[in-house]
């Protein structure tokens, strides 16, 4: 028996060409990527990066919510799972239309599954973000697209 390397996919290819995109865009803003393809039987998180926030952001942030002090857990290092979704010269699909009730349930189960494997701090703050990139390959430019706390 032998084994034969198959050339990835054109949607493979693309999809990596969005996480390559959206790793700069976030390392841009101040994220540290810390770890890419996070894989398991059920599914998979794109990007495992973390944001340091100021003391004074998340003073404001709970000050405005009519809280006094900062909420307990509450630290200044946030783990955040970014999920890419990629698409290439569309006028028919949003890349959000990707992100399915089912697709939103397997991520958060991996994220759970990430932080219980590594040994993370359960004090530590996290959400999942999702990245929008919109490839327009003729002008050889990227649209991208973030929403924090997308899936929740």
């Amino acid at each position: 028996m032998f084994y034969v390397e198959q050339k990835p996919s054109n949607h493979i290819k693309i999809g990596k060409i969005g996480e390559n995109v959206a790793c700069r865009f976030l390392k841009q803003k101040g994220y540290e990527i810390l770890e890419r393809n996070f894989k398991r039987k059920w599914g998979e998180i794109d990007i495992i990066c973390s944001k340091k926030e100021s003391i004074l952001n998340l003073l404001c942030s709970t000050w405005n919510r009519g809280i006094r002090n900062v909420p307990r857990g509450t630290n200044d290092n946030k783990l955040v799972f970014v999920e890419v979704k990629t698409l290439k010269n569309t006028n028919f699909l949003t890349p959000e239309d990707n992100l399915t009730t089912n697709k939103q349930r397997k991520l958060i189960r991996t994220c759970q599954l990430y932080i219980s494997e590594k040994g993370i701090n359960p004090d530590t703050e996290w959400q999942i973000d999702a990245i929008l990139v919109e490839l327009d390959t003729n002008k050889r430019k990227a649209k991208v697209k973030h929403l924090k706390s997308a899936i929740y």
